[in-house]
């Protein structure tokens, strides 16, 4: 039992703390969010360092959590460091699938040696560099935004580790699902099979918005993603707002495990799969605000607004559907005061354009 502090399982229905996807708490919602780590435990501990953006679960079932020099367990007694202070700077960390701590140090893989220090396996590519834990291999991946080029890398057990592929942005995140490689790249996630290397986009944000972490629920298959300050899901092409007032970093365990280092808040949200079943209906609501024919106008995109549908939402609502926009100058000049952002209006000339291109 950890004696540093007291943990307080605090469970909050959604309308205590945070909006549904529709800006408002439909009745009957499902969520519960668990606080695990509040500023305050967080200041008692370490109140001169941040922590990084990276967590993982021990095989006690603690949470494993780091600033640049020195580990900290997380659990229901409290929080407390963890082994001793390291030399140079903790980028990230994840165990292998056997419990083995890795750490990337600097430009350098590590693991504890029986001593408890930090002892170097390979020097790697680059500063920075993040680490997620596969099935029977770990990936390593390029974060560097000045690099050209950037680099996924696979460590095999008891190999040297070696380039998968590369690609032109920052890897923020990435996740193993089955026999699939899940990776964010500034607005996109991306999917990458190994055996037929193959990769195609799966999921997407407007461009003002970068995918900051990744995770899976291995029971569902359903992914979550998050920006800084939104959580959202996806599965069978099907993508929904979970909140729009948190983000962070993402793990699957026992619900969902959201670690925001800025707030120096830790919260696990649990009955997703209810929740999202609920705000699924969305397309049906939007519905209701089409013309008679079933058509979408520009009213209905400004009844979206109103109703302060996020613009995930309305824009996946516009790719399914039938349109009639008008967009004309004195059209867009209405749409932008009625508050429609750009990201709206370039999916409905979008969406306006390929039903040209399906009548011709």
């Amino acid at each position: 039992m950890l004696k540093t502090g007291r943990i307080l399982f605090i469970v909050l229905l959604a309308a205590t703390s945070m909006t549904s996807v529709y800006g408002n708490r439909p009745e009957g919602d499902s969520l519960q969010y668990e606080v695990l780590l509040t500023p305050s435990m967080a200041d008692e501990i370490n109140p001169a360092n941040r922590f990084i953006n990276s967590i993982d679960i021990t095989a006690n079932r603690l949470i494993l959590l780091s600033n640049r020099e020195q580990f900290y367990l997380l659990g229901w007694g409290g929080i407390v460091p963890f082994a001793g202070k390291v030399t140079g700077n903790i980028g990230s960390f994840a165990y292998t699938s056997d419990s083995l701590l890795m750490t990337i140090r600097n430009d350098e893989l590590c693991v504890f040696d029986r001593n408890g220090n930090l002892t170097r396996l390979y020097t790697l590519p680059s500063q920075e560099m993040g680490i997620s834990r596969g099935k029977n291999v770990m990936y390593i991946f390029d974060r560097t935004v000045s690099k050209p080029e950037k680099g996924i890398y696979v460590l095999s057990r008891g190999g040297m580790y070696s380039r998968l592929f590369s690609v032109p942005d920052p890897v923020y995140s990435l996740v193993e699902i089955n026999d699939r490689i899940l990776f964010t790249n500034r607005n996109t996630i991306f999917e990458y099979v190994p055996g037929k290397k193959e990769m195609k986009a799966v999921a997407s944000l407007p461009e003002d918005k970068t995918i900051r972490s990744l995770t899976a629920d291995p029971e569902t298959g359903r992914i979550y993603f998050s920006t800084d300050n939104m959580i959202f899901s996806f599965r069978d092409k099907e993508q929904t707002v979970i909140t729009d007032q948190l983000g962070g970093k993402l793990m699957f365990y026992n619900g969902l495990i959201v670690f925001n280092p800025e707030r120096k808040l830790l919260v696990r949200i649990t009955g997703l799969e209810k929740k999202i079943s609920s705000v699924s209906q969305a397309p049906a609501v939007a519905a209701d605000k089409t013309a008679p024919d079933g058509i979408l106008t520009n009213e209905s995109v400004i009844g979206f607004v109103r109703d302060k549908l996020p613009d995930g939402i309305i824009i996946s609502i516009i790719n399914r559907s039938k349109v009639s926009f008008d967009l004309g100058v004195d059209s867009m000049i209405e749409l932008s005061n009625r508050n429609v952002s750009s990201n709206v209006i370039m999916a409905m000339k979008e969406a306006m354009k390929k039903q040209a291109e399906k009548v011709q």
